[in-house]
């Protein structure tokens, strides 16, 4: 991240710089096509410059289409193979699909519970993720309650569950997998945005042909004005050509992950101490 002072332009948002280039990086979003609005830019930039790059889609995306012809299944299945193309242009070969039903996603225990194995599978330095305080965008858009179910239960998954060995125990003693706690937090927030990642022209390139692989959603092919406008606007904020914006969420100043999980003989001598008193209840 830079040092230089977070820049604003009159009646704009103060962004920061966030030049790092994580060692890994996971997106979570809810459907098919949510991560190629939020993140394709970005992820291309890193993906380029070393980054090893996952995307974890949490519903299977099935209810996303008006032709009651289509049988149950077909859908999710061409939105699937359309992620596939669309995370091949940003150089990512692993798309995860958890498959929960499209539409009727909630922030459950199991959700939480699979996003955590994610999580400690393939174990990013930094998760890309949605708003889940976002209800409206402006005057034309209800945010999907898919979207904030999911960003959400990632939210969760990422602190404290993966981090806590004693959060679903039964993935490390039956699958192996240890606990494991993400350094960065991107949100695609909007208006609460204070940081800005810078991109190149190419990857704004990638961002729109990944769009275009959706041909079952939309068409992607009056979106590239938009795009750009974004783009260089983010960037100007910043000092850069061309730039995305996110809320970003730092966790290892967080004190309760400082030396977390230590064993007793590296804690401070408690010697001088008096004894714990015992606990009121079997539960502390």
């Amino acid at each position: 991240m830079s040092d230089d002072e977070p820049r604003s332009n009159a009646g704009q948002p103060t962004l920061e710089l966030f030049d790092y280039v994580p060692e890994s990086a996971l997106v979570v979003v809810a459907h098919p096509d949510d991560c190629d609005f939020l993140a394709a830019a970005v992820m291309s930039a890193w993906v380029s410059q070393g980054t090893r790059g996952a995307i974890c889609l949490v519903t299977d995306g099935d209810a996303g289409g008006d032709d009651p012809e289509v049988p149950p299944g077909e859908l999710s299945r061409i939105r699937l193979e359309e992620q596939r193309a669309a995370a091949s242009h940003l150089g990512v070969d692993q798309v995860i699909c958890l498959g929960y039903p499209d539409g009727m996603l909630q922030n459950t225990l199991d959700v939480r519970r699979d996003l955590v194995r994610v999580l400690r599978r393939f174990r990013p330095e930094l998760v890309v993720t949605m708003d889940p305080t976002s209800r409206f965008f402006g005057r034309g858009y209800i945010n999907h309650p898919d979207h904030r179910a999911a960003a959400d239960a990632c939210l969760d998954a990422v602190f404290p569950s993966a981090r806590d060995v004693r959060a679903f125990p039964e993935l490390a003693s039956e699958e192996g997998l240890q606990p494991h706690k993400t350094k960065f937090v991107l949100i695609g927030s909007g208006q609460s945005a204070d940081v800005a990642v810078p991109v190149l022209a190419v990857d704004i390139e990638n961002q729109l042909a990944a769009l275009g692989e959706h041909r079952s959603q939309f068409d992607a092919s009056d979106m590239a004005e938009g795009m750009w406008k974004g783009a260089r606007q983010a960037g100007a904020l910043v000092g850069v050509e061309l730039a995305e914006s996110y809320r970003l969420f730092d966790l290892v100043p967080n004190p309760s992950q400082r030396g977390y999980g230590r064993g007793l003989a590296e804690r401070e001598d408690r010697s001088g101490l008096p004894p714990a008193r015992p606990p009121a209840s079997p539960w502390g």
